[in-house]
């Protein structure tokens, strides 16, 4: 009885024994300030090391790190060789991984540090490295500051004697390609365990030439390779203000270009006009009468705009004519304006862009459209009037006048209907012939003063004023 009870007890007191010296060896195994031998930071082998040390001398480093030196050099003469450092370009050492690595070995129970510090004995624990794109880019730009002065010029559409169009080709500028570089920084900045020299690391900069977004190239992509029409109307001894209007339009469609398919709208080109230039005092059409007002004129520069898209094939979107003839071109060909009534508008219906130019003179406004050239194809453009409408008798009643006498005070004018057509030709030979308008210009009344008690007092009621060739008059100023 004696044997078997002692034989538990010795049991206990060894495993017991053996419980304390191992806990005891654990213990004394987590609580070690000092790397394991085999462990590795960076590259640094810091076995041994204390974990003190290690803080205050990686930190050291990292600073040294930052403030490394790197050459950057080009093969271009205009771009200089530089030194700057890791931290200036933007390089950032991420010590997360790290840290946490760290705190395992250093906090918790001495069973968890003694698993830590075994888990990490044959470690390689790595230092992230990343850079700050818009550090990096700031840098950039404000080192070679000169260069991000200079800006690409776009490629120019020029037009040489005779009409030829040419062109100017663009001006690229050189610029360092900040996204290639922070490659290459980032695969060559050292880290804590490599950085065992001062000497500067050479680094060439990923460079490249930056174009405008006009480039000769996109210019010639737009298929205008020649003048397609010309138009030219007159305005001898016209006053000042009508040649203030004519020239400040005609400079708003300037270099107008149209895409295939767009719609030309004139309704924008006299407001864009009169914000930009302003609008001067000469007769307009009221109403069918010529009164003082203001951008007399305009109608002008639309019907020779006109006249120049009827000869190049274009569509007519919409367009109404004056009513009243005018001087500078026939009947039918004209095209007026009335803010909210009338607008003149045409749509490109190539396959390319079209160009717009003009030139005005004191006396003369020329419109050229250039496109794509097919000089196997013209147009011919002729109306002809297909009815001619007396101007009827209107009495103004004159009390002063003996009864039943009558006094001319003015002659009237005949109106027209007429008809426009436009002819396409084909090497000379017709392909088809449209109608493109059909107009009609009132007749101006004859008018007479009489004494008759049959005639009545005309309505005095203002009509709603339509200002033609115009954008007001003096009197609704």
């Amino acid at each position: 009885m004696t044997r078997s009870f002692r034989n538990p007890i010795l049991y206990f007191s060894v495993a017991l024994g053996l419980f304390v010296t191992c806990g005891t060896a654990l213990y004394i195994y987590g609580s070690q300030s000092t790397f394991s031998g085999n462990v590795t930071i960076a590259g640094w082998r810091v076995g041994g090391m204390s974990y003190a040390s290690f803080q205050l001398e990686s930190e050291q480093r990292l600073k040294r790190l930052a403030a490394f030196p790197v050459l950057l050099h080009t093969s271009y003469p205009e771009i200089t060789a530089k030194e700057l450092s890791l931290g200036q370009l933007g390089i950032r050492y991420d010590k997360s991984l790290l840290t946490q690595s760290l705190k395992q070995l250093t906090s918790g129970s001495p069973f968890e540090r003694a698993k830590a510090r075994w888990t990490l004995r044959d470690a390689n624990i790595p230092l992230n490295v990343s850079v700050d794109s818009a550090a990096l880019t700031a840098t950039v730009k404000e080192t070679w500051k000169e260069l991000y002065t200079k800006q690409p010029v776009a490629a120019k559409r020029i037009l040489q004697s005779q009409d030829q169009v040419a062109y100017e080709p663009e001006r690229n500028v050189l610029r360092i390609d900040t996204e290639h570089l922070q490659e290459e920084l980032q695969s060559i900045a050292p880290s804590l365990g490599t950085l065992t020299h001062t000497a500067p690391l050479g680094l060439s900069l990923p460079v490249y030439e930056m174009s405008p977004s006009v480039t000769m190239a996109s210019l010639k992509q737009q298929g205008i390779d020649g003048k397609i029409s010309e138009f030219t109307t007159s305005f001898p001894q016209s006053g000042e203000g009508r040649v203030h209007n004519i020239r400040a339009t005609a400079t708003s469609i300037q270099d107008y270009l149209m895409a295939p398919g767009d719609t030309f709208d004139y309704s924008k080109i006299i407001t864009q006009t009169e914000a930009k230039f302003g609008y001067k005092e000469a007769p307009v059409i009221l109403n069918g009468v010529l009164v003082p007002g203001i951008g007399g004129g305009i109608c002008q520069v639309s019907t020779t705009l006109y006249n120049a898209v009827l000869r190049s094939g274009l569509e007519i979107v919409e367009r109404r004519n004056h009513s009243l003839p005018v001087s500078y071109v026939p009947l039918g060909q004209d095209a007026t304006f009335a803010s909210g009534y009338i607008n003149f508008k045409f749509r490109n219906n190539t396959p390319s862009y079209v160009w717009i130019r003009t030139i005005t003179t004191d006396s003369a406004v020329t419109v050229k459209l250039f496109g794509h050239q097919t000089p196997a194809i013209t147009y011919d453009i002729a109306s002809k009037i297909v009815e001619t409408i007396q101007p009827p008798i209107k009495y103004v009643n004159n009390p002063s006048l003996r009864p039943g006498l009558e006094r001319p005070i003015s002659t009237g004018k005949v109106g027209y209907k007429v008809e426009t057509y436009r002819t396409k030709r084909e090497n000379g030979t017709i392909v088809s012939t449209e109608l493109i308008s059909k107009d009609q210009y009132s007749p101006v009344p004859t008018v007479v003063a009489a004494n008759r008690k049959d005639l009545q007092t005309e309505d005095s009621a203002p009509k709603q004023p339509m200002v033609e060739d115009g954008v007001s008059t003096l009197a609704v100023q």
